[in-house]
């Protein structure tokens, strides 16, 4: 008779919290399930997140069990934005208290790199290491699969592996000391650099996400990985099946990007493009529309906002803030490209953006803006989309504009440029392993042959 198998999966980044990192963790819990694992997930208290998409919930099958620990905030909530201080008229000057409070918040953020390290969630340590603790000896657990980012992920089961006899499988979604985001503090990075050898000692498998980052975790680390395998990201089928488009109530080419902008990629270059193929009158002004989902600019800042003003492109480029995933999937389909913006870090290429993997269960033509590397080589090899380089303003307008004039093309025949379909036999099979059921059947396979080798 087979044994109940238990897996603890220590996610800091699982529903309600949103973002990029959360379905890998998910989709691994959602289907783990159909290959005989029972899973726990421990996760934080999303009381401290702004960026919640509860309708991700939806998705977590009944069985699975979810443990939240909460996260000591270094920061205080913030207040709503409609609170003020009680008889004081808006607009006026904040009062000494305030001041004092806005001083000790701006000192916090400054000394954040040098205290909170490896990063700002290892304030969820000490609950997480307690909670994980009781559900370890409660539920008898086999495995322990820990994902990050972030790194504090890792730490939590370092601990929780070295009490109790269990395998550990530690997954980099992201390189941790290899990173290309570095905080650049001499001493914390030697100190980060222990703290990972320490978990690639321990650890009983590594997991990661490219070729790249795998032959990079080799080289660096060399005999203190026991086993290292290849799980990519990627996309579930289940989620296009049903997939509504959001209305149209235009005509135009709609170029769609769904995610997150920061100072290392960013839409700038890209909307300086489009200015210059309007003004060149290669493209029509009144043909084109740029819609953005997610976050356009980080809160305190307007560098992305700008530009579109500079450039006086307010009537054709629409900033829609975060969508539920649903319907970020919704405008995905009603696009008829999919912007992929990648960081321009020499580096990044070695990335593959978990965007991609949606876009390809989209269907639609892609305008990758991405550094050369596995992101663009699967874009060329599958023929997804346009690829040009994310530093190169002609390279954009090119790419750019060989979507645009596909799609007027199209627009004035029977088919459709937004109606891409891949070579049915032969495509299933070879992304077969971008999906997301085939991924957690990867990770089964490896726990089932860690335990029984233990066994």
């Amino acid at each position: 008779m087979t044994r109940n198998k238990h897996v603890l999966m220590i996610a800091y980044a699982f529903p309600p919290i949103g973002g990029g990192g959360v379905p890998r963790p998910l989709k691994m819990a959602k289907y783990l399930g159909e290959f005989g694992w029972n899973v726990h997930v421990l996760t934080v208290d999303p009381s401290y997140h702004a960026t919640l998409d509860r309708s991700l919930l939806a998705e977590v099958p009944e069985q699975v069990k979810i443990y939240r620990a909460k996260e000591i905030p270094l920061l205080p909530k913030p207040a709503p934005a409609q609170a003020t201080d009680a008889g004081r008229p808006s607009g006026s000057h904040p009062s000494l208290t305030e001041r004092i409070k806005q001083q000790v918040v701006s000192v916090l953020k400054k000394a954040k790199p040098y205290l909170l390290i490896p990063d700002e969630n290892i304030l969820w340590y000490p609950a997480a290491v307690r909670l994980g603790r009781e559900i370890m000896r409660r539920e008898k657990i086999d495995v322990i699969f820990s994902t990050s980012g972030p790194a504090t992920d890792h730490l939590v089961a370092l601990k929780l592996a070295e009490s109790f006899p269990c395998k550990w499988i530690v997954d980099f979604r992201d390189p941790w000391t290899q990173n290309m985001h570095r905080s650049g503090i001499l001493w914390r990075e030697r100190l980060e650099e222990r703290m990972e050898a320490r978990v690639m000692e321990r650890a009983d498998a590594l997991t990661t996400v490219t070729a790249t980052f795998a032959e990079n975790f080799r080289q660096k680390y060399g005999s203190l990985i026991k086993r290292l395998e290849l799980i990519y990201n990627g996309f579930d089928r289940a989620d296009f099946a049903h997939l509504g488009e959001v209305p149209r109530t235009d005509e135009k080419f709609r170029a769609v990007y769904a995610g997150i902008f920061y100072q290392k990629r960013n839409p700038r270059l890209l909307l300086e493009a489009v200015k210059e193929l309007i003004d060149e009158g290669r493209v029509q002004r009144d043909e084109i529309l740029l819609s953005f989902a997610g976050v356009f600019d980080y809160p305190g800042y307007s560098d992305n906002v700008d530009c579109v003003k500079r450039l006086g492109l307010s009537d054709v480029v629409e900033v829609l803030g975060n969508l539920p995933h649903k319907e970020a999937l919704g405008l995905m389909k009603s696009a008829d490209t999919l912007l992929l913006v990648s960081d321009v870090s020499p580096d990044a290429g070695a990335y593959i953006p978990g965007k991609l993997y949606e876009y390809m269960g989209v269907g639609k033509p892609i305008l990758a803006l991405n550094m050369p590397g596995e992101a663009t080589e699967i874009i060329e090899r599958f023929g997804l989309g346009q690829v040009a380089d994310p530093t190169d303003k002609a390279a954009i307008k090119q790419a750019y504009l060989q979507l645009y004039e596909a799609w007027r093309r199209e627009r004035q025949s029977s088919a459709s440029i937004t109606d891409i379909r891949l070579p049915a036999d032969d495509m299933a099979e070879r992304v077969k392993p971008y999906e997301r059921r085939e991924q957690a059947r990867q990770l089964a396979r490896l726990m089932d042959e860690l335990i029984e080798a233990q066994d």
